[in-house]
């Protein structure tokens, strides 16, 4: 019969299957951890993107802030000076790695960052002041979990920014760059936001480069978790 070792690849290579798409997307997370040059390109520029941000978010203190699938780190050492502590989570290690150093450059001694899913994130109900979902959704298969998982470690009064493309149909960034959807619908996120018990403001939104070429445009949403909720009779 088959060796070990064939049997053995054979689980591997189903494993592989069965991880499908999550598989692709840390594939590609680990392929482009250090160049984030092309996608960055087709939409309006970061710093006035941060800036925006930070006002939507208001000014703090925040005791903790979450970052759901912190990438880079970015967001971690935005938002740091603001808050007692800035946890940030992803599910690859190669992105972890990342964020590591560039947290340990920026001096953001209260930020740190762990190996953790979207959509089943580790932390308590009712645990943050701030939840950010920067540029994440897009590459998910259950988009609806991750905003449900926000409304939940939230705290009464908390606040959450998720930024996003708007709709587009640039179908190069599905093929090449492993986004499962082109951009976010305003409606889908009103809704998702909804069950999880948020309120969903009008996003703001930043046009894409006039150059010519095709662009995305960028849109920073808030979403509020009301501070005092109805006790409904049993």
């Amino acid at each position: 019969g088959p060796d070990v070792p064939e049997i053995e690849a054979d689980l591997e290579r189903l494993r592989t299957v069965m991880a499908g798409r999550a598989a692709s997307a840390e594939a590609y997370f680990s392929s482009i951890a250090e160049t984030w040059d092309t996608v960055r390109g087709l939409h309006y520029p970061n710093d006035a993107i941060e800036t925006a941000l930070l006002e939507l978010a208001g000014a703090g203190p925040f005791h903790r802030m979450i970052d759901f699938g912190t990438g880079t780190g970015r967001m971690l050492a935005l938002f740091a000076p603001l808050v007692t502590e800035a946890e940030g989570i992803d599910f690859s290690h190669r992105m972890l790695t990342v964020a590591r150093a560039n947290l340990e450059s920026a001096n953001a001694r209260n930020a740190r960052v762990r190996f953790g899913n979207v959509t089943a994130v580790p932390f308590a109900d009712a645990s943050a002041d701030l939840v950010i979902i920067h540029q994440v959704l897009h590459f998910l298969d259950t988009p609806a979990d991750a905003i449900a998982e926000a409304g939940r470690v939230l705290a009464p009064g908390g606040r959450l920014l998720v930024i996003d493309f708007a709709p587009h149909d640039l179908e190069f960034l599905r093929t090449e760059h492993g986004h499962h959807r082109l951009g976010v619908r305003h409606d889908a996120l009103a809704s998702w936001a909804s069950d999880a018990g948020l309120t969903l403001e009008t996003p703001r939104s930043f046009a894409p480069p006039e150059n010519g070429a095709p662009g995305l445009t960028v849109n920073i949403w808030r979403a509020i978790k009301p501070a005092s909720v109805r006790e409904i009779a049993a």
